[in-house]
């Protein structure tokens, strides 16, 4: 297990960014789905289901929502059980998974792709935000101005810890769950199951399901970072399960029917023909909201597992400007792309510290038997590079397992490492006694 002996008030005010959380921090499942899913529900992700919807129609969007979300939510259950059993975050398990040094590499990777969700949806909010104050109040403000504002409001929940995301998602997700239902009954008037949107992008199916599973990839990945303060397992699996496995997909094929039955591929513009632009600005605003104090929190916890001298709070802040000043460059555009990216080379990380937890250490984790082994684990990161590769080239369609590039990517990886770990044995520490994986 992770460290035992620990100081409870220390270790609280940083969130215990390099510690086991206590019995005391932890929380229930009904708490754990309603963060997942208020981090689910934003602007970008609608942008995702609008386009997706377009594309493929409703009944074909409906089963790209389902297959992707269903990876999401049985991935995401088992990362979920992997913190919650650990009391780890995702980036102690990095280490014990890649080295102390090897870490390094993936926890920055996964701080990066963090921190580029976050300027998407911060980029995003502020062009939603500006379009609703001029169509709807005439109002000609900057979007920088809105990412700037926004940006501070972000700041101010999560340098609270887990507890202000907490909070915020307790008494903000159902409220918003309420108004999507209440947005698709309005949208269902005149909707066509079938066709498409004239402007949509060519999506094939599978692109279509890696997008879905490249909107919430990263956040499976460090999945541990939330689950590790669940009550029990079983609360951690059914909590993340029940959010993306049956909540999310339900958000999904929601935030496509509006441009669907209004024939727009612009959100905001379906919903001003829907008469519904005030109310979907406060959703708006709360959904990318929300995202983004989860992308900020973990990318955080990323960094702070790096820069040890840094406390939580000041990197949250940091982070949370750089972010903003990327978002205040045209990164929108790349928004699928950067989605598919996500899907193929983030996936392989989580996969590997799996295969470390059950097959290798057996969750026989104790972090002062780190500094004992070696500093980076080459089968790891030669693992992590096979599978990257593999799914670039299952999802430009040269070669393929499943048809999925984010599911051969997590195959490849979990196969490739296993597989690597008996052919090149590296030395572990378990139980105060060393052994040789063989």
């Amino acid at each position: 297990m992770c460290k035992d002996d620990i100081s409870s008030t220390a270790d609280s005010d940083d969130d215990f960014v390099d510690s086991k959380v206590t019995e005391q921090a932890t929380s229930s499942g009904l708490h754990l789905a309603l963060i997942i899913t208020g981090g689910t529900i934003g602007y970008a992700l609608f942008i995702v289901a609008n386009q997706i919807g377009g594309a493929l129609g409703l009944q074909k969007a409906a089963y790209a929502f389902a297959a992707g979300c269903l990876v999401l939510g049985l991935f995401g259950a088992v990362t979920s059980y992997i913190g919650a059993r650990t009391r780890c975050s995702t980036y102690l398990l990095a280490e014990f998974s890649f080295g102390t040094k090897g870490a390094q590499v993936a926890k920055a990777v996964i701080a990066i792709s963090l921190l580029g969700w976050f300027s998407v949806i911060n980029a995003t909010l502020g062009e939603a935000i500006q379009k609703i104050l001029l169509v709807g109040f005439d109002l000609h403000v900057s979007s920088y101005v809105t990412i700037i504002l926004s940006c501070v409001v972000i700041i101010a929940v999560v340098i609270h810890g887990f507890t202000g995301i907490d909070r915020f998602a307790l008494y903000l997700t159902p409220v918003m769950i309420l108004f999507l239902f209440y947005l698709c009954w309005v949208s269902l008037t005149g909707l066509e199951t079938t066709g498409h949107i004239e402007g949509a992008p060519p999506f094939t199916l599978s692109t279509a399901i890696n997008a879905v599973i490249g909107s919430y990839i990263a956040g499976v990945v460090t999945q541990p970072d939330y689950s590790r303060f669940a009550r029990t397992r079983r609360h951690a699996i059914w909590g993340v399960f029940v959010a993306l496995g049956v909540v999310f997909p339900i958000i999904l094929l929601i935030a496509a029917v509006p441009g669907m039955a209004t024939k727009q591929m612009d959100f905001l513009a379906a919903v001003t023909l829907l008469g519904l632009l005030a109310p979907s600005f406060v959703v708006l605003f709360f959904g990318a909201w929300g995202s983004n104090v989860l992308t900020l929190y973990s990318s955080s916890l990323s960094i702070g597992t790096i820069i040890h001298s840094w406390s939580l709070k000041r990197l949250v802040f940091v982070l949370g400007v750089t972010g903003t000043i990327v978002a205040l460059l045209p990164v929108r555009e790349y928004l699928i792309f950067f989605l598919v990216a996500l899907s193929v080379s983030i996936p392989p990380i989580a996969a590997i510290y799996t295969v470390e937890a059950f097959l290798i250490r057996r969750f026989d984790f104790d972090e002062s038997r780190l500094e004992k082994e070696a500093n980076i684990n080459f089968q790891a990161i030669a693992a992590w590079v096979m599978a990257i590769l593999f799914g670039y080239l299952s999802e430009n369609q040269m070669v393929s397992l499943t048809g999925i590039a984010s599911l051969d990517s997590i195959m490849i990886s979990a196969i490739g490492y296993y597989g690597l770990m008996r052919l090149f044995p590296r030395k572990i520490i378990t139980t105060d006694v060393e052994e040789v994986i063989e």
